[in-house]
């Protein structure tokens, strides 16, 4: 930027001088006036850049609703699997920057966090060996993202803006992945009823949430704090708000906004260092949930073609429990998620579990 901006003007300064022939020297005033222009220019180009990010950390999810993660019932049906990568880096915003993003009278302290993940999720019938599933069952479906989102917090607060870029259908690899894992294990069921899958449709959502951490407490060392959020998702994919609230309790709980979740989001915004002052910690939680329910594409069908669809509830209720630990910059997590009816014809609830794997870096 600084060798263009020196270039423009020396072409400039020689196209004046071809111009007019009477000009044989550029006086003082001129050249100060210049260099001052060139001094602004590059002291102004303090600009964020994509390589200020560093990472801080990489986490894998697993969602399942039988085998490994499930503890109870072995179900194969409805959102059957989900699988991700995610990786959270700091921006190292310019103090300038970081003023503009949040504000010092709304913001006390703010830090930010910037995360990439990758993943995808796997919608079934509830009897994955009838080949030709009933008009009133779950439409088999697949979607494959990628998820780019953006966090600032304070001690008391977090934002998270996320954007969601992918493909529903076909594309998504999900009747490949399930049949390939069902291959590879004699014991299950090959899949049948992926011929009336959703067809193939690009995708895209926005999600946003705020939350909000109390004052942590402590009885006879036992420390415990509550999170409540609220946000909403909007786009061809998921159009809903939802409301959540988190009790943790434990020993040196982390300084971030809960659990990290594939079908929720991680808090970037921190390093290992915030995950308390010895070498582990470790926490239980508990999370309720209520999402109103506008649009989901996994039940209401595709938006542009013709395909399967069932008549979904508006309203979708949710609870968790859950353990968090880690050892210096290793995490892990496991959790059981229990949801109540998506769709009218749904004969019963869901539950599924979810095993998370993570490290920090510190930088």
């Amino acid at each position: 930027m600084h060798y263009l901006t020196l270039l423009a003007l020396g072409l400039c300064s020689v196209a004046a001088c071809a111009q007019n022939d009477s000009v044989k020297s550029i006086d003082e005033q001129s050249v100060k006036q210049a260099s001052s222009e060139i001094n602004q220019v590059i002291e102004a180009d303090d600009s964020w850049s994509i390589t200020d990010l560093r990472l801080r950390d990489y986490t894998l999810y697993w969602d399942n609703d039988g085998t490994l993660p499930r503890i109870g019932n072995d179900t194969d049906r409805f959102y059957t699997n989900g699988a991700g990568i995610e990786l959270s880096f700091n921006p190292h915003l310019s103090e300038d920057l970081a003023s503009r993003l949040a504000p010092s009278d709304k913001w006390t302290d703010p830090r930010f966090g910037v995360g990439l993940a990758i993943k995808q999720l796997v919608f079934t019938g509830r009897d994955i060996t009838d080949p030709a599933p009933s008009i009133s069952d779950h439409p088999y479906s697949g979607y494959l993202y990628l998820a780019f989102s953006f966090q600032r917090a304070d001690e008391k607060k977090r934002d998270h803006f996320e954007l969601d870029v992918g493909v529903v259908g076909e594309r998504s690899q999900a009747e490949m992945i399930q049949r390939f894992i069902h291959n590879v294990f004699p014991d299950q069921d090959t899949p049948q009823g992926w011929g009336g899958q959703l067809a193939n449709e690009m995708a895209i959502n926005f999600n946003f949430e705020r939350a909000w951490k109390s004052e942590p407490g402590e009885i006879e060392g036992v420390e415990f704090d509550m999170i409540p959020s609220a946000g909403f998702e909007l786009g061809n994919v998921s159009t809903r708000a939802k409301g959540r609230i988190t009790l943790r309790v434990g020993k040196e709980l982390p300084d971030d906004f809960g659990p990290a979740s594939l079908l929720g989001n991680k808090d970037h915004t921190v390093n290992a260092s915030d995950w308390g002052s010895g070498d582990w910690s470790f926490y239980l939680y508990s999370t309720l949930g209520m999402d109103a329910v506008a649009h989901d594409i996994f039940l209401d069908g595709n938006t542009f073609a013709t395909s399967r669809s069932v008549d979904s509830e508006p309203f979708v209720a949710m609870a968790m429990i859950g353990v968090v630990a880690r050892y210096q910059s290793f995490y892990f997590g496991w959790s059981q998620t229990y949801q109540s009816e998506k769709y009218e014809t749904q004969p019963s609830g869901q539950a599924w579990g979810t095993i998370m794997l993570g490290c920090s870096v510190d930088f």
